[in-house]
């Protein structure tokens, strides 16, 4: 869907209103006593912080897209910016849900499943994807649907697993946004390019709060909400623009992510680790507590996910049939980092060892004055 640019007056002052309305927000809500993180023995953080930032982020990127709707006098623009921003709304509600009641897993997931399947239904599944050596390939009605589904509702759980850092979501979030709404406005997705550079905006308004200072948190609402919104232009942005801007391109750029969850979840099944037991063995986790501190750790994952972007951007320049090479070369850096990093982590022990060392009983140490009892 191509819509006519928006007038360069409307945009700027959408984008002038968003972060204003974005870093206000973020300042109130980081006042609030109601939606605290209370820490526990996996967090990060020492004091009750709240975690209503996607709130102050969302409703900033709502705020944008109603100024643009409003004067931009396109008729197609606003359904559109209201459909997805109910979409959005779901989502964000999903985890505001979650935040407040602390849903069971199968709650949380049915949620995601929902949304996901009612932007199907609305904007219609993946029609094609790009594949190795074939080029692109049209996917049948069911498989498209399955794919887009699993893509969508995967996605909002794998930027939920990473928000555990002050500003590494957030960030990766602005950073990425930007480069959709660079590549976008390229392929001619104009409403894309919009709904980005906002999202980027009304992201990085929030990082004062979040990245600077660690006194807000975007809470599951957020990432609930920034994830599926991620997700989501990888499909508009390859169906709208009939694959210029190819099915891999969000994956790639948010590769840095991708490749976090599924390292983590590889390493905990080959130690023999319960992969849905909460841990502390992210990778990014692990470079903080070997001793990195959170900005630096969510500056590496910015810079990570500019580097993932500069792929991508070289990754339209391939044929279809080679796109590939890009998330494979990404994936072959990445692993060579997460190689070190899990080897500090191991000789620093901060990796859990394998079922079966656990399953010994309680190991029992003598000193010359007491005696410990010491257990997995």
């Amino acid at each position: 869907m191509n819509l006519p640019l928006i007038e360069p007056f409307i945009l700027a002052a959408a984008a002038a209103i968003t972060i204003a309305v974005s870093y206000c927000a973020s300042m109130f809500a980081a006042q609030s006593n109601r939606f605290l993180d209370h820490p526990n023995e996996r967090s990060s953080h020492s004091a009750a912080t709240p975690r209503i930032g996607g709130l102050a982020i969302v409703g900033a990127w709502m705020t944008g897209l109603f100024v643009v709707s409003t004067f931009s006098s396109n008729i197609d623009l606003a359904r559109i910016a209201a459909v997805l921003a109910l979409f959005a709304a779901s989502a964000l509600g999903v985890g505001l849900m979650d935040d407040r009641f602390g849903l069971a897993p199968l709650w949380k997931f049915t949620g995601q499943i929902a949304v996901a399947a009612a932007f199907v239904v609305v904007f219609g599944p993946f029609q094609e994807l790009p594949m190795p050596y074939l080029g692109d390939a049209l996917l049948p009605p069911a498989w498209g649907v399955a794919i887009t589904i699993i893509w969508i509702a995967g996605f909002m759980n794998v930027f939920n697993f990473m928000d555990g850092a002050n500003g590494l979501a957030g960030g990766t979030a602005a950073v990425g946004f930007a480069w959709i709404s660079i590549i976008a406005v390229g392929v001619g997705a104009n409403f894309l390019f919009v709904a980005s550079f906002l999202l980027a905006l009304a992201a990085t308004g929030f990082l004062p709060q979040n990245l600077k200072r660690g006194r807000l948190f975007m809470g599951d609402n957020g990432s609930q909400a920034l994830g599926f919104l991620i997700a989501a232009f990888a499909v508009l942005g390859a169906n709208w623009t009939g694959g210029r801007m190819s099915a891999l391109v969000v994956p790639a750029i948010f590769i840095p992510l991708i490749f976090d969850v599924a390292w983590t979840l590889a390493s905990r099944l080959l130690r023999g680790q319960n992969v849905l037991r909460a841990h502390r063995e992210h990778l990014y986790q692990l470079m903080i507590r070997s001793g990195m501190s959170h900005s630096a750790t969510a500056v590496i994952y910015m810079g990570f996910t500019n580097l993932s972007a500069a792929a991508a951007i070289w990754m339209l320049a391939l044929p279809h049939s080679l796109q590939w090479l890009a998330p494979a070369l990404l994936t072959a850096v990445f692993g060579v980092g997460a190689a070190l990093i899990h080897a500090r982590a191991s000789s620093k022990g901060l990796l859990s060892r394998r079922h079966a060392a656990a399953r010994l009983d309680a190991v029992e140490i003598k000193t010359p004055s007491t005696h410990v009892r010491a257990a997995e």
